[in-house]
């Protein structure tokens, strides 16, 4: 598996864009790529470690897939927007000199002469780049906070992957099987659009770098954005919500997960998949573990996991009818891997 190099897939994944302005066909022909690259790369399992507590056996025993927020992570650059404040600054200047923008000005204000145009212009400068200067450490956890993910790795023989997140091999670990499409079972479901409570989620391969994702063309969009919000919120437009959206629709609608994808080389050793996951529910994000809906393919047992939880992971897999594998050490190899023995 994975027969695409690494640098072929950050060219891949980075060559992406996705205007918001796009029509649905046009959107579907820009991830192509993305979508062929699963298709033949996606691994027929991908494994994740859990540490034997309530939450994690009852949502084995769901088949329930919780996800997270990226500030609960273990990396603390986990879904961080870097991007650079004087390019922003620069490109709003560039954005508000465009003679497009300057148009679309012009038909908003009415019958405004070019002294109030650029009068204008320059408050909203001002605005933007006081917020920014302000705020800039909120817009960085912005994606930190509003999207949430799973991980998951392309090996079960890791004993760091044990040690880190199986609570050091007393835990246990999940295998799902996500190929061809198959996240979650809102992916099947016929009701998907209409439903209040339809996950969308989103599976790629994590990209290693030694420097961050540059995202400053996406923080540019976020705080034309998020001025213009508070701006109807503040000056009662909601009328004009929809033609200030309209005014700066966003230039890469997948710049999200691009980031999301992005993580340290240091990490590289997991060999981490990850699950992007929205939700049409408001509630969604409020909830203190939120999950999507997937059942697992096999069970693997850490070779330290104490005997009444191995007990209760083991008549649950007997009850989903799934195989289970218990975690050994082989003194006599010489490699520093852990063994799944069926058992």
């Amino acid at each position: 598996m994975n027969t695409v190099t690494d640098q072929s897939y950050k060219e891949m994944i980075h060559s992406i864009i996705v205007p918001a302005n796009l029509s649905v066909q046009d959107q579907v022909e820009r991830y192509r790529p993305l979508t062929e690259y699963l298709q033949t790369e996606t691994p027929e399992r991908l494994y994740r470690f859990r540490r034997c507590n309530e939450w994690s056996i009852f949502a084995f025993d769901q088949d329930q897939l919780g996800v997270t927020p990226g500030y609960k992570m273990n990396d603390d650059f986990d879904a961080l927007l870097y991007f650079d404040k004087s390019r922003i600054k620069d490109n709003l200047k560039h954005f508000l000199n465009d003679p497009q923008i300057t148009q679309k000005l012009r038909e908003y204000i009415g019958q405004a002469d070019d002294s109030q145009i650029t009068m204008f212009a320059d408050q909203f400068y001002n605005a933007m780049a006081q917020q920014l200067d302000k705020d800039s450490d909120y817009i960085s956890n912005l994606i930190q906070r509003k999207i949430n993910f799973a991980s998951f790795s392309e090996n079960i023989s890791s004993a760091d992957m044990w040690g880190y997140y199986a609570d050091s091999s007393q835990g246990f670990a999940l295998s799902y099987d996500f190929r061809n499409g198959n996240y979650t079972v809102c992916d099947s479901c016929r009701t998907k659009f209409q439903c209040s409570t339809s996950k969308n989620c989103t599976l790629a391969r994590i990209i290693y770098d030694d420097v961050r994702f540059d995202a400053t063309s996406y923080a540019t969009w976020l705080f034309q954005y998020e001025v213009l919000q508070r701006m109807v919120i503040e000056k009662n437009l909601y009328s004009l919500r929809n033609y200030f959206e309209n005014l700066i629709p966003c230039s890469d609608m997948f710049m999200i997960t691009k980031i999301l994808l992005h993580k340290a080389s240091a990490w590289k050793h997991e060999q981490e998949w990850r699950l992007i996951c929205t939700c049409n529910s408001p509630d969604f994000m409020q909830q203190e573990f939120p999950y999507a809906t997937k059942r697992p393919t096999a069970l693997y047992l850490g070779r330290k996991i104490k005997p009444i939880y191995e007990k209760i992971l083991r008549h649950i897999a007997v009850e989903k009818n799934i195989p289970v594998y218990k975690m050994i050490l082989r003194n006599h190899e010489s490699s520093y891997k852990l063994r799944p023995e069926i058992s």
